[in-house]
Order: C-alpha cells, then sequence, then structure tokens
C-alpha cells in the first residue's frame, strides 16, 4: 500500500514540476543516444534483476522496474530527452529530490526512497514526451506500422520477465518464448517468400531434429551427450524447443549476416556458448563427452553447430533469396543477444555470461552498425 501511495504522490510531484516549464519544441539530437541510453538502462535492470533474485527486496525491484521504464522511454524518445535536457533535469530533479524523501519519510526505508525517485523521474520524462510533437509522431507511426510477428516478438521477450521469480517455471516459459519466436518467423516470412516459408520451416526443423536425434545416438556430429530426463515436450526423444530454435534463431541469424551462410555459423555458435552452460544446469541435455572444452560440450560441438548454421542458411538463401533482403527480423537475434547472458549472470552462470554476451553482441551489433551507414533496407 505504501508502494501505491508513494507512486501516486510521486506522479503528481511530477505533473506539478512539470507546469513549470514553458512547453516548446525541440530539435533532436543524435539518433544513436536512443539505443545507447536503452542499453544503459538495460543494465540498470539487470542489476535490479540480480538483487531482486538475491534477497528479493524493493531495491530489486525498484531498479528492475524503473530500468526497464528507462529503457522504453530511451528508445523512444532518448534523442529528444537529451536535447531538452537542461528544464527537463530541473522538473525530475526537483520532482525526484521530493518524492525521494516522501518515500524515505514514509516508509522508513532508503528502497522506497529509490522507488520514490525513479517513479518521480519516469513520469517527468513521460509526461514532457507526450507533448513533443516529434514523440507524438513516432507513436503515431508505430501505430500505424505495428505488425503482427512484431508483437508476437514483443510478447516472446515479456514472458522472460517472470524467470527470477519462477525458476521452477523456466522450462514453460522457454517453450511459450521459442513458440513465440517460430511463429513470428513464420508470421514475417510469410511477408516476404509466401507460403515457402512452411517449406522453409519444415526442412530447418527436420534438420535440425535429424541432426539432435544422431547426435544424441551416435555421438556425431557434436559429441557425446544426452537427452535423457529432458523436460516435456519432447519429439523423439529431443525437446520441442530445440529445432524450434534451429528453424527461428538461425532464420534470424540469416537475415542478420545478410544471407551469408559463414557469418550464419558465427552467429549460432556464439549462441550456443551461452546454451552449453544454460540448457544443461536447467536439465535438457548431459555432456558424456571426455574431452570437453566449455562446459562439458568439446571443440566438435562448435565446429557441427557452425556447419549445421551454414547448411540452413544455404537452404534459407537457394529457397528463398528475399529473406535477407529485410533486416527486421534479425532483431530476434539482437534480443537474443541481450537476455540469454542477463538469464545466465542471474544463474551465477558469469563466465558463460561474460562469453556469450560478448561474442553475440559483437557479432549482432557490429553487422547492424556497418548497415547503418547504407542506404535504409525495406522492412516489412
Amino acid at each position: 500500500m505504501e508502494v501505491v501511495l508513494v507512486t501516486l504522490l510521486t506522479f503528481l510531484l511530477a505533473w506539478g514540476a512539470l507546469a513549470w516549464v514553458r512547453p516548446q519544441a525541440f530539435t533532436a539530437g543524435p539518433a544513436w543516444l536512443r539505443g545507447l541510453g536503452g542499453l544503459g538502462a538495460m543494465g540498470l535492470a539487470l542489476l535490479g534483476a540480480v538483487l531482486l533474485v538475491l534477497d528479493g527486496g524493493l531495491l530489486g525491484a525498484a531498479l528492475a522496474v524503473g530500468g526497464c521504464g528507462l529503457a522504453l522511454l530511451a528508445v523512444w524518445g532518448g534523442d529528444l530527452l537529451w536535447a531538452g535536457r537542461r528544464p527537463l533535469l530541473a522538473a525530475a530533479s526537483g520532482a525526484a529530490l521530493l518524492g525521494g524523501g516522501l518515500g524515505w519519510w514514509v516508509g522508513g526505508q532508503a528502497a522506497l526512497g529509490v522507488w520514490a525517485m525513479l517513479s518521480a523521474s519516469l513520469a517527468v520524462k513521460t509526461l514532457w514526451l507526450l507533448r513533443q510533437p516529434e514523440a507524438l509522431r513516432r507513436l503515431r507511426g508505430l501505430r500505424s506500422h505495428l505488425k503482427p510477428w512484431v508483437v508476437l516478438l514483443a510478447l516472446a521477450v515479456l514472458v522472460r520477465i517472470p524467470v527470477p521469480l519462477w525458476p521452477e517455471g523456466f522450462p514453460l516459459i522457454s517453450l511459450v518464448q521459442m513458440g513465440l519466436i517460430s511463429l513470428a518467423a513464420l508470421w514475417w516470412g510469410y511477408a516476404q517468400v509466401g507460403a515457402r516459408i512452411g517449406l522453409l520451416c519444415a526442412l530447418a526443423f527436420g534438420l535440425g531434429l535429424g541432426v539432435e536425434l544422431l547426435g544424441s545416438q551416435t555421438g556425431l556430429p557434436f559429441g557425446r551427450y544426452t537427452y535423457q530426463g529432458a523436460p516435456p515436450p519432447t519429439l523423439l526423444g529431443v525437446p520441442l524447443i530445440v529445432p524450434l530454435g534451429w528453424f527461428a534463431l538461425v532464420l534470424s541469424a540469416h537475415v542478420l549476416a545478410g544471407g551469408r551462410p559463414w557469418l550464419t555459423g558465427l552467429l549460432v555458435v556464439a549462441w550456443d556458448l551461452g546454451l552449453e552452460a544454460l540448457m544443461p544446469a536447467q536439465g535438457y541435455w548431459t555432456w558424456q563427452d571426455p574431452h570437453p572444452l566449455w562446459y562439458g560440450a568439446p571443440v566438435q560441438n562448435y565446429l557441427a553447430w557452425f556447419a549445421v548454421g551454414f547448411v540452413i542458411s544455404w537452404l534459407y538463401g537457394r529457397l528463398g533469396p528475399a529473406l535477407h533482403q529485410s533486416q527486421s527480423f534479425a532483431w530476434a537475434y539482437r534480443l537474443e543477444a541481450l537476455f540469454l547472458p542477463v538469464g545466465l549472470a542471474l544463474l551465477g552462470l558469469w563466465p558463460a555470461a561474460l562469453v556469450c554476451g560478448l561474442a553475440m553482441n559483437l557479432l549482432a551489433w557490429t553487422e547492424y552498425l556497418r548497415r547503418n551507414g547504407s542506404p535504409a533496407t525495406d522492412e516489412r
């Protein structure tokens, strides 16, 4: 009850603080501020999630919720917030200090003060953006261009949020998440190549399932491992999310790579650097190879991931050459590059979080920045 009361009061303080700021339009700052601000705020949310897992207190919740909110505001109008930073800083500081002091006084704890400060900052920035013509134009543009596959991809991100609070629900959450990404891939792919996306899905799914069956029974091509005890649902003993991942995430990597199979192979290897730590820890598979290199997986595992990713990407390029003409579905891989290391960190798998995070993000964002300097591609 105290949290609700303090949140409402800080919102009123933010509204009052903005009343002293003269309404005016500002020229937007550099566009890269939106991405940088979003990443920085997600770092704050990650810190909050870690604190939430460690002690479950209000401070962790404040940082996690506040960081997510600030990230959304940064992506929406980080360049506009920067342009109006002087009057905005005065209004936000006043509301945050008053709200933080109020929260500390009402609750008698510093965590509630932090919650109030973040609530005031979020309220000031949101109300200020709603007064900017460019910010409103972006909202209208988002509403008019929002596509069903984007909604599915956004839902795939949102379903991950309960994991720190409900770790025993990981199998269900992972299945729903991968199912949503696969549906998004099919929906997006249909807009690019029509019904042929069904054939490509069947080929990638079938190839992924086939190599996993071969690998788990013979040790080739990945090395010796078993799916015994894997959470359901399974298909011929292989967890369903595995072949779904070979279809959907490899498709996203293929798009990000611009249709180049060798780069797609590197992208899926970077992804697997995190999976080989996460999935055995969750009971999906167990490594039994006598020559482990990384969390039980041998070097041949990563060579095989490169080869399978290469082949699936080659099939996508041959049978659906229009797939990589639009870069929009590359965001599925970029989002995985942001959230998979977070999940690894929350489980205490810090070496994998660092290595996987660096590898995936270096490949994903270097390619994004390289393409961002060239003429915009069609993002149907």
